[in-house]
């Protein structure tokens, strides 16, 4: 996220909220502060003269609340951080938002846990879709494309632990976990910049819109609650994984019959797309293998060595346009930088 303070916000005479700032600077100076950037535009008249000088530590705020070794620490954070630091596609990308007191600014108060509290993507099973999110980000982190820095900062972000799964259970729970984190202490005034939804359409070819009355009452909550929410193009989350990696897989090789192969080479991107693949009258039932084993192996393969390249072309039939940057592009991208939304 980028963070800016309001122009009169380090004048406030007010004991708690100085008091907050000063956890708020400290917060910042540590080891989670490399996923957030400070503008410091926002804050060079309060910590730089015109000499650029620092002089914060006259501020009441450091005389008061800081410590000397945080003193200290804050100086060379701050006297460090470079002024360009913040680039065009962190601002199209990262969301941002100002410490303040009036209306449309964070308060104090709530900006301390917004800063500190993990960022949560509630999907329908914590284990295996976390798998397929954080294989994306890794794929694409190692990339080299245009918004690489992005995905890198997701990347780091999920390695740090700053952001993390929260399983639902299914489908069905996905409106019921996330009303319970809305209505959590941590996230009390906050829960829009760090909550986010990823749940399956479970589509059937030739369902262009959703017709499911709970697919559309989730779309409709979370809208509603201004919580960032995806729900995917495809039936299910191995309706990504590509063909060849699929068949590359040790023990499919072991089950699956030539017939079987042929019918599955020979899909379109759509029918694959909405593929059941555990289903008895889908082209590839995978036997003794059986329902439960796809869920937990499926989603595995996505970190088996193949590019991003491959799953874009799962993807190069359904591309989407990005508002904000007025651009088309690949599904897999447009999950990343939603997530990172909420970083």
């Amino acid at each position: 996220m980028i963070i800016s303070f309001s122009d009169t916000i380090f004048q406030i005479q007010d004991h708690s909220i100085q008091k907050t700032l000063a956890k708020i600077l400290v917060e910042l100076i540590e080891e989670k502060s490399q996923i957030h950037f400070i503008d410091i535009s926002s804050v060079a008249s309060f910590f730089f003269n015109n000499e650029n000088t620092y002089i914060f530590d006259e501020n009441a705020i450091a005389k008061r609340h800081l410590s000397e070794t945080e003193k200290i620490l804050l100086k060379e954070y701050i006297s460090n951080i470079p002024r360009k630091t913040i680039t065009r596609l962190h601002r199209s990308h990262l969301t941002h938002f100002v410490i303040g007191i009036n209306s449309e600014e964070v308060h104090p108060k709530d900006a301390g846990r917004l800063i500190k509290e993990r960022s949560k993507i509630i999907v329908e099973n914590g284990i295996n879709d976390w798998k397929f999110i954080t294989a994306i980000c890794q794929k694409y982190s190692s990339a080299r494309k245009s918004r690489q820095s992005i995905y890198l900062l997701l990347d780091k972000a999920i390695k740090m632990g700053a952001i993390e799964s929260d399983n639902a259970g299914g489908i069905g729970e996905i409106k019921k976990v996330t009303q319970r984190w809305i209505n959590d202490q941590r996230y009390d005034n906050i829960y829009k910049y760090k909550l986010m939804a990823i749940f399956d359409s479970d589509r059937k070819i030739g369902e262009a819109e959703i017709t499911d009355k709970k697919h559309e009452g989730i779309i409709n909550f979370l809208s509603q609650v201004d919580v960032t929410h995806h729900m995917l193009y495809k039936r299910k989350i191995e309706n990504y994984l590509p063909v060849s990696v699929i068949l590359e897989n040790r023990e499919i090789k072991l089950i699956i019959t030539d017939a079987q192969k042929i019918n599955l080479e020979n899909k379109s991107g759509e029918e694959l797309d909405f593929l059941e693949y555990g289903s008895k009258d889908g082209c590839i039932n995978l036997g003794q293998w059986g329902e439960k084993n796809i869920k937990e192996n499926f989603p595995e393969m996505f970190h088996d060595s193949f590019s991003y390249r491959e799953l874009e072309e799962r993807c190069d039939h359904h591309k989407k346009y990005l508002q904000e940057t007025e651009e088309v592009t690949y599904e897999t991208e447009e999950i990343l930088l939603k997530i990172a939304k909420i970083l």
